[in-house]
C-alpha cells in the first residue's frame, strides 16, 4: 500500500513537472524575440576626444579654437533574442562644431563641423529577469565614420571655400550595468558604461 502511494505521488510530481515544462516552453516560444531600440546618450567621451584632439592640433599649429559644441548621441538599435543572449547592432550619430582662428588671426576665419556615424555590432547577456524587470550587460565594437568639414567665415569675391574629408576609427561601447523596465511589447531602458556613446544611455524598447 505504501509503495503504491509513493508511486502515485511520484507520478503526480512527474506529471506536474512535465506540465510546468510544457508551459515554460510555450511561454519561451511566445516571447517576442525582435527588439527595436530608440536611444539618446550623453556623448561626453566622444565630445571630449574630439575637442581634446583638436586641442592637440592647435598646440602644434598655433591656431586657436572657440565655441566648441558637441551634441548628444542619437541612436537606433536592433536586438534578436537567443535564450539569455541578444545579438544585434546600434547606429549612432553625434555632431561637434567649433570656430578656428589660424596663427596670426585675431578672429576666427574657419568654421569646423565634425559628424560621427557609429556602427556597432552588439551582444547582450540577460542575467536577471522577473516580471517587468530585466537586468543585462552589453558589449559592442565597430567603426566610427567621421565627416570633417571646414567652411570659410571670411567673405570674398568668390563663394565661401569648403573642404571636406572622411576618416574611420575603431569604436566601442561597454555597458556592464543595464536595466529594462516593461512588458514583452514596450519598455524603457537605462544603461551605464564607457565608450563612444558616453557614460549613460536611455531610451525606449519596442518588442515584436
Amino acid at each position: 500500500m505504501k509503495i503504491k502511494f509513493i508511486a502515485l505521488l511520484l507520478c503526480v510530481a512527474v506529471s506536474a513537472n512535465l506540465v510546468k515544462g510544457q508551459n515554460n516552453v510555450k511561454s519561451d516560444a511566445s516571447v517576442n524575440k525582435h527588439d527595436i531600440r530608440l536611444s539618446v546618450s550623453d556623448g561626453l567621451t566622444l565630445g571630449i576626444v574630439n575637442i581634446f584632439g583638436m586641442g592637440l592640433t592647435d598646440a602644434v599649429t598655433g591656431s586657436k579654437r572657440s565655441d566648441e559644441k558637441s551634441s548628444l548621441v542619437y541612436g537606433l538599435g536592433y536586438r534578436y533574442a537567443i535564450n539569455r543572449f541578444k545579438v544585434g547592432g546600434d547606429f549612432g550619430f553625434v555632431q561637434t562644431t567649433s570656430k578656428l582662428a589660424l596663427i596670426g588671426e585675431k578672429s576666427p576665419s574657419l568654421k569646423e563641423k565634425e559628424l560621427n556615424f557609429l556602427i556597432l555590432p552588439t551582444v547582450e547577456f540577460v542575467y536577471f529577469k522577473r516580471g517587468l524587470i530585466e537586468l543585462y550587460g552589453a558589449a559592442a565594437a565597430g567603426v566610427d565614420i567621421v565627416n570633417h568639414t571646414e567652411t570659410s567665415l571670411v567673405k570674398t569675391a568668390n563663394k565661401n571655400t569648403k573642404k571636406t574629408n572622411f576618416s574611420t576609427d575603431f569604436a566601442y561601447q561597454i555597458n556592464p550595468i543595464a536595466l529594462r523596465v516593461g512588458n514583452d511589447r514596450i519598455g524603457g531602458f537605462l544603461e551605464a558604461g564607457l565608450g563612444y556613446k558616453g557614460f549613460l544611455t536611455a531610451g525606449v524598447s519596442l518588442k515584436f
